[in-house]
């Protein structure tokens, strides 16, 4: 018995759509468009802390030359430097900015520059006391001026970062500075050594390491 046109009509329309989804699930199996599509993997680099800053320039600051990092700060210069990135980069030129800046900072213009650069503290208060008992003037004068050469992180996490800044001077002499800095309110601050403690920030050696983060500046 030959079918009914209606009903042969109804059977290839099934068959057709049957088809239709058949091949439409095909592709998007092949290409991967399924409700159920894994995203794609996202890694973020860990902190390198031998890695040095890029597109470094430098900028005299009472008679001394500073790096100012086009990546990772400061970003905000005036009076003060501000806006480092949270990275041992960014902890690097803080601790080396904060720590000149601090020491050479004019009569008028220091307690601007202690606002912005220290952790409030017993040490931040020992240091504005004496400060306040000197009179800065002038820039550096070149003979004493130290030149920075580098920097060596000796311990780096996401609030504290711990380095060895190296400078040389005219006379050929080099000096290792301890310098720690931490993460607060978004910026790296300077930690500055409890006034009690009798361990020398400071020493001479005879020749930079190795392993230090060039960072010279122009001579």
């Amino acid at each position: 018995m030959r079918a009914k046109p209606a009903h042969h009509a109804q059977t290839l329309i099934a068959m057709a759509a049957a088809l239709l989804l058949s091949a439409c699930s095909l592709l998007i199996s092949a290409c991967g468009l399924g409700d159920h599509a894994a995203a794609p993997a996202t890694t973020t680099a860990p902190p390198d802390p031998a890695r040095a800053p890029a597109e470094v320039r430098w900028e005299s600051y009472q008679g001394v030359q500073l790096p100012i990092g086009a990546h990772d700060g400061p970003s905000k210069l005036g009076s003060t430097a501000a806006g480092y990135t949270h990275t041992p980069q960014g902890a690097a030129l803080a601790a080396i900015n904060h720590s000149t800046r601090l020491s050479l900072a004019p009569d008028g213009n220091w307690p601007q520059v202690a606002a912005i650069s220290l952790i409030p503290g017993p040490a931040k208060d020992s240091w504005v006391l004496a400060r306040a008992q000197v009179s800065v003037t002038a820039p550096a004068d070149p003979k004493v001026a130290p030149r920075i050469t580098g920097y060596k992180v000796t311990a780096y996490s996401p609030t504290r970062a711990d380095l060895t800044v190296y400078a040389t001077y005219s006379d050929a002499s080099i000096t290792a500075s301890a310098v720690s800095v931490l993460w607060v309110s978004d910026d790296w601050r300077l930690l500055l050594p409890d006034p009690t403690s009798k361990t020398a920030t400071v020493q001479s050696i005879p020749a930079v390491p190795a392993d230090m983060v060039k960072l010279e500046a122009p001579k």
